[in-house]
């Protein structure tokens, strides 16, 4: 997709101005409880969704990930796992969404950016339309809580009309609705949005759109060229420095044992990080480094921390400015660590 690579490149500099000028991405209200029933030309089998009269459209799901998404999983993994044909009503799954935040900005480089969030869903063998269809509602009360100023550039009224994932590609059929309002920052933050919470499942690498039905080639008012499916790569103008993608904000850690993944574009491949606990106890502070010393690389950390009782914690992460020495692209992820 690498229309979506060159044209960010605009996008960022459009940030930056945003941000000088105070203005926020488009915020997000709840989604409708229910939706027009339509019919897209497609039979959904009644293992992919309960019965619900007023659901809304979608396609095959046949092969969409049932499981939670896994922490081992890269930005760029390739496995693959077949869905369960049921699922217990009273099971529910991790899942991470991906909205908008500052921090983590550099003297070059200014937010908001991506953060992820963990949100509990009940188990689904849709589990990506569901997620999708979390994301669409925006940041919840508990995620304001956590993170301020956090928010969305997926317009509220857009619907989730199917999804359908085959070979690694997710095919994501959404209403028009997804490309309506907002500049050049807020249509390529929609679209960071949508392919970063989709692909955080094992079962895809890439994401293609469709708006009503129709393959999207270029994007919004905004005019953005979309010339084949997108990855992760293609959209990481829209992160910090370092981006911390597990774990979340407000994850639940168990077993005296913390990893931290995701990637980083730091000053020789190095940057901090720090656990602590609410009360200011560190529990770990030391450096990480990605496996790629020029550009964006991967990073995988675990950390043993000893508690006996669950408290709540935070997992900042930084660099230190190659040009002054300064703290830059700071961000911090509130934990609950359990025994």
């Amino acid at each position: 997709m690498k229309r979506i690579a060159v044209s960010l490149a605009i996008g960022t500099v459009l940030a930056l101005v945003i941000a000088a000028c105070g203005r926020g991405v488009v915020d997000a209200g709840p989604i409708e409880a229910s939706d027009p029933d339509t019919d897209n030309g497609t039979d959904a089998s009644p293992e992919d969704d309960p019965p619900d009269d007023d659901a809304e459209p979608q396609t095959d799901e046949t092969d969409e990930p049932s499981q939670a998404p896994s922490n081992d999983h890269a930005p760029d993994s390739t496995d693959d796992t077949d869905s369960e044909s049921a699922t217990d009503p009273d099971d529910t799954t991790a899942i991470r969404l991906y909205y908008v935040a500052p921090g983590g900005d550099t003297s070059g480089r200014a937010g908001p950016f991506l953060v992820s969030v963990q949100r509990e869903i009940p188990s689904t063998p849709g589990i990506a339309r569901a997620t999708l269809r979390e994301l669409v509602v925006g940041p919840s009360a508990a995620d304001q809580a956590l993170i301020d100023d956090i928010s969305t550039s997926v317009p509220a009224d857009t619907l989730v009309l199917g999804v359908n994932i085959a070979d690694g590609l997710a095919t994501v059929d959404l209403s028009r609705e997804f490309e309506s309002g907002g500049g050049s920052f807020s249509m390529f933050s929609r679209l960071a949005q949508l392919v970063y919470t989709v692909t955080q499942f094992p079962t895809v690498d890439e994401v293609e759109f469709m708006l009503d039905g129709q393959p999207v080639t270029v994007f919004s008012g905004e005019g953005i060229e979309i010339d084949g499916p997108a990855s992760r790569d293609d959209l990481v103008d829209l992160l910090p420095t370092v981006f911390v993608d597990t774990p979340a904000a407000g994850a639940e850690v168990e077993g005296g044992s913390l990893r931290i993944t995701g990637i980083a574009a730091v000053f020789e491949a190095t940057f901090q990080y720090r656990l602590e606990t609410a009360d200011g106890a560190v529990l770990d502070e030391n450096f990480a480094m990605t496996d790629n010393g020029t550009g964006w690389g991967s990073f995988d950390v675990t950390i043993d921390y000893d508690l006996d009782e669950a408290q709540k914690a935070t997992l900042t992460v930084w660099e230190y400015s190659a040009k002054d020495g300064s703290v830059q692209a700071q961000r911090v992820t509130p934990l609950v660590l359990h025994p």
